[in-house]
């Protein structure tokens, strides 16, 4: 059907009557008007009935949003008063911080002014005086480079060796006009250490502060540099790093400015590492809410990038960001405060949702309560399909009651009815005075052996399942190795896989230690075993053992009848079984036993099954039990649990 050239924009026909087509945007949608014509009369009635209490709820849902409205500005505004403050906060202590550093290097500089000559003892009290470490957090160091020229190097690093600095040399080697060797730098630690003999005039951006400093007289920052501490052998924290200088003279501090040059004796300077020095600062406020950028000069951008502490993948606030730019020792710094989501949270969230909450909840309260009758009736029909659900579920549970108690009577009577014929012939044959065949009494008396072994085994699967039921099962943990404990398992066996005719083999390629309990362990493996064997018809089984790092892994294996993928799922469970009692007996708790003590282990057990095909059982066990109820205990008994299908 062409489209209608007379109708809006988007809409067109459609070949099914009663069908409006709406294209927007590259979007089809069909929408039933049959469907919606047939559904409104029904939907009259209920509105007619709760016209009052929809009305209440829409008014108090207006109210709400515009009292929303209201306190979300109010919020906003508070918001951003609250960010300005923490930026000023935070530029005002850098600048005291700054200024505070660069007073303490102008107190150094009285010291050298003092004297004509400082000791290097000296030199070390008057630093550790200062307290760098508590009172100055962030600096790197003080330290005082000796203005040199060229011909004074051969005495002055011969002056310095004779203090009890073997190892002093200036670096780097190279002629120039001018040096300055740094001679003092404490504490002396492993970073600052490297940097004595360093002539800082050597490098660029250094320079350019020694000579602004030097020309000025006043305290002068340099630009972003890596300092000389940061190639410490066997770091890896990396950071950039800034030094400001401040100059001193012969003759003291007041040298005209055409003579400083000719009058330097050097500089009293401290290195800086910026992460340390930001970490230092400890501003409160800014304690994962707000991010701070510090650039050298004006601009920003990576490549003039002091310090930063955002944190990848983490996204700003829009509109909560501002560049401050702060002069420190007369060269500009660009800080750059950014808000995180969770400023934005601590800030807004409570009263804002508050305001929501309740709103909604009055508008709600007023709706309920007009639909009281109607909630109390629907409640009621819930209740009685709830209760109809439960008396199905008690019912089928005492359905499944009945079948177990049913399939329980008859394991025990069968072992119990061969018993008794055994006993019956024996006595009968005591009793006749005939000679007895003692070949034949050991075999009866075999088979009651084995009748009795049976009905000790299923009641200890029984009381097995009520220790898991009430959380009574311990664990008694030792050192073994697994691989050994599967050996044994399946020589164990090879008496009744004989009788079966089953090749039944074990690969376990090295040994593989760990800590379990070898009771509840055997009695896994050996219901694994046991189950291959008897569903196996006859086919190889094989065990394997593998090291899986902190887990061990092992592997049963047979080539028998199979499971099909929706049994597959249950046999885990309580009483279930993956075939027919007819033809296999047994009380449908090994598997469900199994996979308790597995998982009491901490580990885990899973089945990979094709009809027809055989199945293969995993079991993953960590080579360390984590049970708080594990201790350690004598070696447990070597006969394992009979196998329980």
């Amino acid at each position: 059907m062409a489209d209608r050239r007379d109708g809006p924009r988007g809409l067109r026909g459609s070949p099914n009557p009663g069908t409006l087509v709406i294209a927007q945007g590259g979007l089809i949608q069909g929408l039933d008007l049959r469907g919606l014509r047939d559904t409104v009369p029904l939907l009259l009635p209920h509105l007619r009935r709760n016209a009052a209490a929809y009305g209440a709820l829409l008014v108090g849902l207006l109210i709400t949003g515009v009292a929303v409205l209201h306190v979300g500005r109010g919020i906003e505004e508070r918001r951003t008063h609250r960010f300005e403050e923490a930026v000023r906060y935070g530029t005002l202590g850098m600048q005291q911080r700054m200024d505070t550093y660069q007073a303490m290097l102008l107190g150094t500089r009285g010291l050298f002014s003092s004297s004509q000559l400082v000791e290097r003892s000296e030199f070390h009290a008057y630093v550790e005086s200062l307290e760098l470490r508590r009172r100055y957090p962030g600096i790197q160091g003080i330290g005082f480079a000796q203005w040199l020229r060229p011909e004074e190097r051969q005495s002055h690093v011969a002056e310095i060796r004779a203090e009890g600095l073997s190892e002093y040399h200036l670096w780097p080697e190279g002629e120039r006009p001018e040096y300055t060797a740094i001679v003092f730098l404490e504490p002396q630690d492993a970073r600052n250490r490297r940097a004595l003999g360093f002539d800082m005039f050597s490098e660029p951006t250094r320079q350019e502060a020694m000579r602004r400093a030097m020309e000025t007289g006043l305290a002068a920052a340099s630009g972003r540099v890596r300092l000389v501490q940061e190639d410490v052998p066997g770091s890896t924290e990396t950071q950039a790093g800034f030094l400001i200088y401040v100059p001193v003279y012969h003759g003291g501090v007041l040298v005209p400015p055409e003579r400083r040059r000719e009058q330097m004796r050097g500089f009293v300077y401290a290195p800086f590492r910026m992460g340390d020095l930001v970490e230092g600062l400890r501003f409160p406020g800014f304690q994962n809410t707000i991010d701070l950028d510090i650039h050298d000069g004006t601009k920003t951008s990576d490549e003039n990038l002091l310090f930063s502490s955002r944190r990848a993948g983490e996204a700003a606030v829009p509109g909560m960001r501002q560049e401050v730019v702060l002069e420190v020792a007369g060269r500009p710094w660009t800080l750059v405060f950014t808000a995180r989501e969770a400023f934005v949270a601590s800030n807004s969230s409570g009263q804002l949702v508050t305001v929501a909450i309740s709103g909604v909840l009055v508008a709600l309260l007023l709706f309920f309560i007009t639909r009281s009758q109607v909630n109390a009736r629907t409640a009621a029909e819930a209740a009685s399909v709830e209760q109809q659900r439960l008396a199905s579920e008690a019912r089928a549970a005492v359905q499944v009651r009945d079948d177990f108690l049913g399939v329980a009577a008859h394991e025990l009577r069968t072992p119990l009815t061969s018993l008794k014929l055994q006993l019956q012939l024996l006595y009968r044959q005591l009793r006749q005075g005939v000679e007895v065949d003692p070949g034949r009494v050991q075999r009866a008396v075999d088979a009651c052996e084995r009748q009795t072994t049976r009905l000790s085994q299923l009641v200890d699967s029984l009381l097995d399942v009520s220790r898991l039921a009430s959380g009574r099962l311990e664990l008694r943990l030792e050192a073994l190795e697994l691989d050994e404990v599967v050996r044994e398992l399946a020589r164990r066996f090879e008496t009744e896989a004989q009788m079966a005719g089953v090749r039944l083999t074990v690969d376990a390629p090295r040994p593989i230690p760990g800590r379990w309990d070898r009771l509840r362990l055997e009695q896994v493996l050996t219901n694994l075993v046991a189950n291959a064997l008897k569903y196996g018809q006859g086919a190889p089984v094989d065990l394997r053992v593998r090291d899986e790092g902190e887990y061990a892994r092992v592997e049963v294996e047979d080539r028998g009848i199979g499971i099909d993928p929706e049994d597959a799922r249950r046999i885990f469970d309580r009483f279930e079984r993956a075939v027919s009692s007819r033809h296999y007996g047994g009380l449908g708790l090994g598997l469900f036993i199994s996979r308790q003590l597995v998982e009491a282990l901490g580990g885990r057990i899973s089945v990979e099954s094709r009809p027809g095909q055989g199945s293969t059982f995993i079991v993953l066990l960590p080579r360390v039990t984590p049970s708080p109820k594990a201790h350690a205990a004598p070696t447990p008994p070597e006969t394992p649990r009979t196998p329980l299908h």
